[in-house]
């Protein structure tokens, strides 16, 4: 009976010892994102983005863990240090980002334009992005460390307005703090429906900073990791999962 003991605890320590698939999937994502991600009335996380991220831990068998980190910036920072194992929040894969870090396709479009919001009415003259740039005595309100920023950083003379939420860009744009804020393809159905008097004017983005669509984030020191994640999205796609939730968060038409 002391022997079959021993060799019982024995066998836990060992299966304890070991990293094991039962570590939770840390998801590095941040809130006020509707509908990728967003906090509701009981205090919950929800979104596209949360609905995968716990279809991906169903995937690989390990526990879901959600953390909030609070600006694009803060996203990277944490994937960089290891405090995340994946970033799933909307991130557009980009070439600069794709040579810094694995990214995954799993939702959206090519992103060949990008949407400008204004109140009421467009200003004339403006075709492209340049044009843009010669509204000096005005900014633009973005998001620090999005796709757009990076757009909009590669153009001279545009002044660039810092906001951490969409719904502040635009009360900024509303009361001609800004002359204009970008937004994602995806939430323009959304904010239009939201807010009757905004205007969205689409320009042409440069070739080499074009969005090829949502990508999950990981660092290139986790290439286990990306393999796991890249079979998992396909199974998910396959099997409708990802247009299921397409389909319940709005995000086709």
């Amino acid at each position: 009976m002391q022997k079959a003991i021993f060799f019982l605890l024995l066998g836990i320590q060992a299966f304890a010892g070991k990293p094991s698939s039962q570590e939770p999937l840390v998801v590095g994502t941040t809130s006020g994102y509707a509908p990728f991600v967003s906090v509701n009335e009981e205090g919950n996380y929800e979104g596209f983005d949360i609905d995968l991220a716990e279809q991906l831990s169903l995937k690989l068998s390990r526990k879901l863990e959600i953390k909030d980190c609070g600006s694009m910036p803060g996203l990277m920072i944490a994937l960089k240090q290891g405090k995340v194992d994946v970033i799933i929040w909307a991130v557009s894969m980009t070439e600069e980002r794709m040579k810094n870090f694995e990214m995954v396709y799993y939702q959206g479009p090519k992103q060949t334009k990008i949407p400008m919001i204004f109140w009421n009415k467009v200003p004339e003259g403006i075709q492209s992005l340049e044009d843009m740039g010669k509204i000096l005595e005005h900014s633009i309100c973005v998001e620090g460390g999005s796709f757009q920023e990076d757009v909009l950083k590669s153009v001279p003379g545009i002044q660039l307005k810092y906001m951490d939420k969409i719904d502040d860009a635009i009360m900024d744009v509303k009361y001609g703090k800004s002359i204009a804020s970008t937004i994602d393809d995806s939430l323009v159905p959304r904010f239009k429906a939201q807010y009757p008097e905004i205007k969205v004017l689409e320009l042409p983005i440069p070739g080499d900073r074009q969005s090829m669509g949502n990508g999950i984030c990981i660092s290139k020191k986790r290439q286990e990791l990306a393999t796991q994640v890249k079979q998992a999205v396909e199974e998910l796609t396959k099997e409708g999962k990802i247009a299921e939730l397409e389909r319940k968060w709005k995000l086709v038409n």
